[in-house]
C-alpha cells in the first residue's frame, strides 16, 4: 500500500508600496506556482500518481476561482452606475 503525500503550495505574496495587490493578482501568482508546482510533479513521478492528480486539482480550482473572480467584476457602465447615482442613466423605474 502507499502512502499519499499532501504538498502544499506557497502563496506568493506581491505587495507594492501602496499595500497589496488586488486580489487577482495574488490568485494568479498563486495559480502560476501551483501549475508550476504540477507540472515538475508530473516531470518526477509520472501522470499516474496519486501526488500529480492532487497537484492537477488544485490548478483547476484555482483556474475556477479565477473565472468566477473575473465573471463577478463590474462593466464599465455598471462601474459608472455606482459612482454616479444621480445620473439620467443610472435611473431605474418599475412599470
Amino acid at each position: 500500500m502507499t502512502a499519499i503525500t499532501t504538498t502544499v503550495v506557497p502563496t506568493l505574496a506581491l505587495a507594492t508600496p501602496q499595500g497589496v495587490l488586488a486580489p487577482e493578482f495574488s490568485l494568479e501568482a498563486e495559480l502560476r506556482a501551483a501549475r508550476e508546482h504540477a507540472r515538475r510533479l508530473t516531470m518526477m513521478h509520472g501522470i499516474d500518481a496519486r501526488d500529480v492528480a492532487v497537484a492537477w486539482d488544485a490548478v483547476e480550482e484555482l483556474m475556477t476561482a479565477k473565472a468566477r473572480q473575473r465573471s463577478r467584476a463590474l462593466s464599465s457602465f455598471e462601474q459608472y452606475c455606482q459612482d454616479h447615482p444621480d445620473a439620467a442613466e443610472a435611473r431605474m423605474y418599475d412599470v
